[in-house]
């Protein structure tokens, strides 16, 4: 087992190294306008869990999604110089929510707001 440091520093390094792998050697012209938001990394250092979004629409969400589901491999494979650990992480791909989330409540609170009826008086 890793202490949290180890942990923190190893997610740091795959962020990185996801982010220039994705922009610089995946060739697919499919992909969208990826941004990596972050990653997790389970205490073994066996699974990371890679959170991203899109630039686009739900279509080019879903096409991005697809591409890397089929690039994972390739992706991991180009992680090896960057990661200093005995294994090498299995990497998953989440679609990052939270942009969208703050977003709607931040649309929410400003209907609040400009809403009459929810003004104290």
């Amino acid at each position: 087992m890793a202490d949290n440091r180890r942990v923190k520093k190893v997610a740091d390094s795959i962020k990185r190294a996801v982010s220039e792998i994705i922009e610089f050697k995946v060739k697919d012209p499919r992909i969208g306008f990826v941004t990596v938001t972050g990653v997790k990394v389970s205490p073994d250092l066996r699974v990371a869990s890679v959170y991203y979004t899109v630039l686009g629409d739900a279509a080019q969400r879903e096409e991005t999604r697809l591409v890397l589901f089929r690039s994972g491999s390739f992706i991991r494979n180009e992680l090896k110089p960057f990661v200093r650990t005995r294994w090498l992480p299995e990497l998953r791909f989440f679609y990052d929510e939270s942009q969208e989330e703050a977003e709607r409540l931040e649309l929410l609170l400003s209907k609040i707001k400009s809403d009459p009826d929810s003004q104290q008086k």
